[in-house]
C-alpha cells in the first residue's frame, strides 16, 4: 500500500513539474513573440560591401542599444587602403522590417607607400594613396527575420574630410584616368549591401 502512494505520488510530482516546465517555455515564446525582435537578438556579424559603404568589402558586427537604434562598426579593404567603420542607425520601426538613416565615419589607411598598377583603357601607371578619413550619411532599409538572417541595402553620399591624395609614381594617367581616381579616393555617392545573422542578448 504505501508502495503505491509513494509511486503515485511521484507520478503526480513528476506531472506538475512537466506542466510547470511546459507552462514556462510556453510564456517565453509568447514573450518573445511580443518583444520587438531587436531586444531578442542584439548583436549581428554580418559581410558589408559596396562602393563607398562602411568597410568597402569587410566584415561589420552591430549591436542593437534599442529596439529602434544600432551602432555599427567594421573592417574590410578598400581602394583606400584597409578600411574602419563605424555609424550610428536610427530605425523608424521595431518590426522586422524597417527604413533607417545613418551618420558615421570612414578611415582608410592608404596604401603605405606601396604601389598599386593600373591598366585602365590600355594607359599603364602606377600610383600610392594617403590615408583619408569620411564623414558618411545614408538611407536603407533593414530585415532582421526571427531566426536571425539579416539584410540591409542603402545609399547616401561619403564626405571626404581630410586626404584623399593619390600620388602618380610611373607612367602618365589620361584626363579619363584622373577623374576615376578622384573618384576612387574623394566624396561620392555611397551604395551598400549587408548580410549577416543576428544572435541572442535578449533581456
Amino acid at each position: 500500500m504505501k508502495k503505491n502512494i509513494v509511486l503515485v505520488f511521484i507520478l503526480v510530482f513528476f506531472s506538475v513539474i512537466q506542466s510547470i516546465n511546459a507552462q514556462e517555455f510556453a510564456s517565453e515564446k509568447a514573450f518573445e513573440k511580443t518583444q520587438p525582435i531587436r531586444e531578442v537578438k542584439r548583436n549581428v556579424i554580418a559581410a558589408n560591401f559596396g562602393w563607398k559603404s562602411l568597410t568597402g568589402v569587410g566584415f561589420t558586427y552591430h549591436n542593437y542599444v534599442h529596439k529602434q537604434m544600432a551602432v555599427d562598426m567594421g573592417i574590410g579593404v578598400a581602394l583606400t587602403g584597409v578600411k574602419l567603420g563605424a555609424r550610428y542607425r536610427y530605425l523608424f520601426s521595431p518590426k522586422n522590417f524597417s527604413p533607417y538613416v545613418s551618420a558615421g565615419f570612414n578611415y582608410g589607411l592608404g596604401s603605405g607607400g606601396v604601389e598599386i598598377v593600373s591598366l585602365d583603357q590600355g594607359n599603364f601607371y602606377k600610383y600610392t594613396v594617403g590615408p583619408s578619413s569620411f564623414f558618411q550619411l545614408a538611407a536603407g532599409i533593414e530585415y532582421l527575420a526571427n531566426k536571425g538572417f539579416l539584410f540591409q541595402f542603402d545609399v547616401g553620399y561619403a564626405f571626404l574630410l581630410s586626404g584623399g591624395d593619390y600620388k602618380i609614381t610611373e607612367g602618365t594617367p589620361n584626363e579619363q584616368n584622373r577623374w576615376a581616381l578622384d573618384a576612387q579616393t574623394g566624396s561620392g555617392i555611397v551604395f551598400e549591401f549587408t548580410l549577416g545573422y543576428a544572435f541572442g542578448g535578449g533581456k
